[in-house]
């Protein structure tokens, strides 16, 4: 009887070894087998080749010239830039002549704006009237470019006819402040950020030509 319990208990055992087997299955397939060999430092070759880091943001592109501009900015196209200018020119000078600040500060720079609504503001103490017609826009150049700090500046240069009269209260006109049919020449500068999505650009500069002042690349 012993050794016959005995062989029951061996039959047993044997088949609840195989059901565990079978439930939990063998070290094969997906599951590999440990690796105890030391781990091996990954060089900074190695780990760029296995993964590339894309920065959060793009690497600053400073430069002068049109050419540190349109590096900068994929998107910035002379002709459009040009076109865009030439748009701004009239609404700019429309609105400083009528003394709109509202249209001003969405086409200035605050410093710009500033100045402006300075003007506007002691023309209107005064009782001045100003009024600017743009007979023709002969020439839109684009004559300098830079970059600083992600900040892109354009640099235009603008040929153009225009007639300006500024009467003060009384309806006299003031001569030595306008001038009929005049050829002009203004240079404004342009800025934008190229790290923002707003793809409108800001007047920041208004001047009259000096020497030195010529065309860029």
């Amino acid at each position: 009887m012993p050794f016959v319990d005995i062989l029951i208990f061996a039959v047993i055992a044997i088949f609840l070894i195989m059901r565990l087997r079978n439930i939990l299955g063998s070290r094969e397939g997906f599951e590999q087998k440990q690796d105890n060999r030391p781990i091996q430092p990954v060089t900074p070759a190695e780990s760029a080749r296995e993964k590339k880091v894309v920065p959060l943001h793009p690497a600053q592109l400073d430069g002068t010239g049109l050419e540190a501009v349109r590096r900068a900015d994929p998107s910035f196209s002379d002709d459009t830039f040009m076109q865009g200018a030439a748009s701004a020119f009239g609404m700019v000078l429309s609105a400083f002549a009528e003394g709109d600040v509202t249209q001003l500060r969405r086409l200035l720079s605050f410093e710009l704006y500033e100045e402006f609504s300075e003007s506007i503001r002691l023309r209107n103490k005064n009782g001045d009237e100003l009024d600017i017609e743009i007979l023709s826009i002969d020439d839109v150049t684009l004559t300098d470019g830079q970059v600083v700090d992600n900040i892109a500046s354009v640099t235009v240069t603008f040929e153009s006819i225009q007639t300006r009269t500024l009467t003060d209260s009384d309806g006299a006109i003031q001569e030595d402040e306008s001038m009929e049919a005049a050829e002009l020449t203004d240079i404004w500068v342009f800025e934008r950020d190229t790290q923002l999505d707003d793809p409108n650009w800001k007047l920041v500069e208004t001047r009259v030509p000096e020497e030195g002042d010529g065309e860029a690349n």
